[in-house]
């Protein structure tokens, strides 16, 4: 066995920490105030985009709608500085990169992208009281520039021994390259609604889910691999069940927002149809994952995850007959009901919040368990080469990749 003291990290430990805070960070302002700003329908309480981060000092408003959407928007400025230092940090710090020179040509840019986006953002700015938006091309082609300068530098480590530090950089400029998208997916959500309506509303509202999977995937990728790896045996079924859980509360993420934005009778069939599978799913998962070698793996992130559903499946409840069920239809002619043109009451839009932010929950409970049963065990610092040159296993067959 190997000794847990003399694992190797593939960060430092205050990065592995910094990962996790950024996803706690993001979870508790961008994705709570995302789904009230849904729940309280606020996502036109301003139309001005896009802002600065002290608009709302400047321009304050007593509406708890526009403050609401405010508040988001000032989170979604804390979150992009967050993750900012967090993929440089992982740039930086990430274990060996060949060729020489390949961490500062990215480094470079990285700061690139960062300033591109900056000036791009600064761009649209100056035209919002303009009639139609017009991309700002030359920060679009700065940032594109600087991102192939970034993937350029980071592509040759891909054919070494260990490419295991360049696929986790790579994958958190991927990370960062989701924020970027996520927040001008909200700008335009705004800023084209008069055009084209609330289309952009559940596709922003499900790729920002995703983006957090994705925040959550770069934390747990961060933190130390297990000393040991998993028998094949008890690995492959509780891997390919995780898999089939992930896809299953992605697709039941689609038909959540379609339900919260566009609530007709084919996205609530299949809303409930998909829940149904994915509650099968995850008791399945859990008794295989519980009773085979897996569970030191399994048991704690199992345990979350079996409480969020069975909470989640009780807010579900609530929340839809809060919105279609015979309270919500009281005292109105038959025929009459639509729920999106009905007033919100405040335990409506507590329910509704609490049973997306549940979902997300459990969808990050599902992306941690997905992982840490793929994780391979790590090597140590202290094993060497064997006698004909060659690296030893532990340093290659587990060296704490993904499977």
């Amino acid at each position: 066995m190997t000794d847990p003291a003399a694992i190797r990290r593939p960060v430092p430990r205050w990065l592995h920490a910094w990962a996790v805070l950024t996803a706690a960070i993001t979870f508790v302002t961008l994705i709570v105030l995302g789904q009230m700003v849904t729940s309280f329908r606020a996502g036109m309480a301003d139309p001005v985009w896009p802002t600065e981060p002290w608009y709302l000092a400047s321009n304050y408003r007593l509406d708890l709608g526009y403050l609401i959407e405010h508040t988001h928007r000032i989170a979604g400025f804390l979150v992009g500085g967050a993750v900012s230092l967090l993929v440089l940090g992982v740039w930086w710090t990430a274990g060996p990169m060949p060729p020489a020179g390949a961490r500062w040509l990215g480094l470079l840019g990285l700061v690139g992208l960062l300033v591109g986006f900056g000036e791009f953002h600064r761009a649209l700015m100056a035209q919002r009281d303009a009639a139609e938006v017009v991309i700002p091309r030359e920060p679009a082609m700065m940032m594109g520039l600087a991102l192939l300068v970034t993937v350029g530098a980071g592509l040759p480590g891909i054919f070494a021994d260990d490419r295991r530090p360049v696929w986790l950089r790579l994958f958190a400029v991927g990370v960062l390259v989701a924020v970027m998208v996520q927040g001008l997916l909200g700008g335009f959500r705004v800023r084209l609604d008069a055009l084209f309506g609330p289309e952009l509303a559940p596709v922003h509202g499900v790729f920002g889910q995703l983006t957090f999977a994705l925040l959550v995937t770069l934390a747990v990728l961060t933190a130390k691999p297990p000393a040991d790896d998993l028998p094949p045996s008890a690995a492959r079924p509780v891997r390919h069940l995780t898999l089939v859980l992930v896809v299953l509360l992605v697709v039941q993420l689609v038909w959540g927002a379609l339900v919260r934005h566009r609530p007709d009778s084919l996205n609530q069939r299949l809303h409930l149809l998909t829940a149904f599978l994915v509650v099968a799913t995850a008791a399945w998962l859990l008794r295989v994952g519980f009773t085979s070698a897996a569970r030191p793996r399994v048991m704690r992130v199992g345990w979350v995850l079996g409480a969020l559903v069975a909470v989640q499946v009780t807010l579900g409840v609530e929340a839809w007959m809060g919105k279609f069920g015979d309270e919500a239809r009281r005292g109105r002619p038959a025929g009459s009901f639509l729920p999106e043109a009905e007033a919100v009451t405040v335990k409506q839009a507590a329910l509704r919040t609490a049973h997306a932010l549940v979902g997300t929950g459990v969808l990050a409970a599902a992306v941690t368990l997905a992982l840490r049963v793929r994780v391979r065990a790590a090597g140590v610092d202290e094993v060497g080469p064997t006698a004909d040159g060659r690296p030893a296993v532990g340093e290659l067959a587990l060296a704490g990749g993904v499977r």
